[in-house]
């Protein structure tokens, strides 16, 4: 359907989420189920589970190895709402040339260029969601303060102080174990990594029980860099004791500036695999009633007088850590 109907709304859903994605760290790990939803809240059961080991029992007899009954908790939260909108004017059309060409711009170019635009925003938005969750356990919002998902389970968060002095791989190995026992929906582990703040990495890589492996890992590449190599192809990487260390710098602002979501002084570990999930609600329109979330929506306006085009677009997003856990931040002592 051409932008050029005064009358129409433009439908861009499908021309916004065919845009690739931007490679980002933490969104490329897996470590989040996506889950689209027909609400603006969600109610979602939490339950930890236990799986004993069986007894063996006489064939043909009435005992059995029985399981305790479910016991859950019914969470209720809202899903933020997060709208983006720009309007494309006559005076940016005119006479303008398009960017890496010699012609003009036209409408439509003007408004591919903005849902990639705004499509971007979108892609950063949703990783700072996940640093958020995964590094803090929480995220702040305007409209319903902040979600922490600690406060919300009822759990303690992990940490573990680790000496970097002396006694650097024990330390890790044991906050390795209290990721893995904090790990409570079953998920296969794929392996360690911890994301380490500036200063934390710094101290890490020059404790002399640390030096040799960091040398040897720079010059060798390191296996996750290989395995997610388009993600990771920005950060230093190396492997020790298993645990894939990250160097995370990653900025994030919004408009008072500067949001830190790692402070540098600190690292957080966690293991490779389910720790949460990614819920997307319905588009805030009438068309939404009823139908199912998506990552992100778009749609465009021009106005009736022809005096610009307005290009909107929107993400519903819920990020939650469930197994909050199972993430320990480490401290150095």
């Amino acid at each position: 359907m051409s932008i050029l109907n005064n009358t129409q709304v433009v439908d861009r859903t499908d021309a916004i989420n065919l845009i690739k994605p931007i490679p980002q760290l933490i969104g490329s790990l897996g470590l989040f189920q996506t889950k689209p939803v027909a609400t603006n809240v969600i109610q979602f059961d939490y339950k930890e589970d236990t799986f004993n080991i069986l007894s063996d029992k006489q064939r043909n007899t009435a005992g059995k190895n029985t399981m305790a009954s479910d016991s859950y908790a019914l969470h209720s939260l809202p899903i933020p709402h997060y709208p983006v909108e720009n309007s494309i004017t006559y005076t940016e059309l005119s006479g303008i040339r398009g960017f890496g060409t010699d012609t003009e711009r036209s409408i439509e170019t003007a408004v591919a260029d903005e849902l990639e635009r705004q499509a971007t925003r979108h892609d950063v938005h949703n990783e700072y969601l996940r640093a958020a969750m995964l590094l803090n356990g929480e995220v702040v919002t305007s409209h319903f303060g902040t979600i922490n998902v600690y406060t919300e389970f009822g759990v303690t968060r992990q940490t573990e102080a680790v000496n970097f002095t002396s006694g650097v791989l024990s330390g890790f190995l044991s906050a390795t174990q209290k990721a893995k026992k904090g790990l409570k929906n079953g998920s296969q582990v794929r392996g360690y990594i911890c994301l380490c703040g500036a200063t934390f990495f710094n101290a890490l890589i020059n404790s002399a029980e640390v030096k040799v492996a960091y040398a040897n890992s720079q010059a060798n590449g390191s296996p996750l860099r290989n395995e997610l190599w388009e993600a990771m192809s920005g950060y230093t990487v190396f492997r020790y004791g298993n645990i894939d260390f990250v160097l995370y710098t990653d900025e994030f602002t919004d408009n008072s500036g500067l949001v830190t979501v790692l402070d540098p002084a600190t690292g957080v570990l966690f293991p490779r695999a389910t720790l949460g999930q990614e819920w997307y609600g319905p588009v805030s329109k009438l068309s939404g009633i009823g139908a199912s979330g998506a990552k992100r929506f778009a749609s465009s306006y021009r106005d009736p007088k022809d005096r610009y085009v307005d290009v909107e677009s929107e993400q519903n997003t819920l990020v939650l850590t469930t197994q909050c856990a199972a993430s320990v931040l480490i401290t150095i002592t």
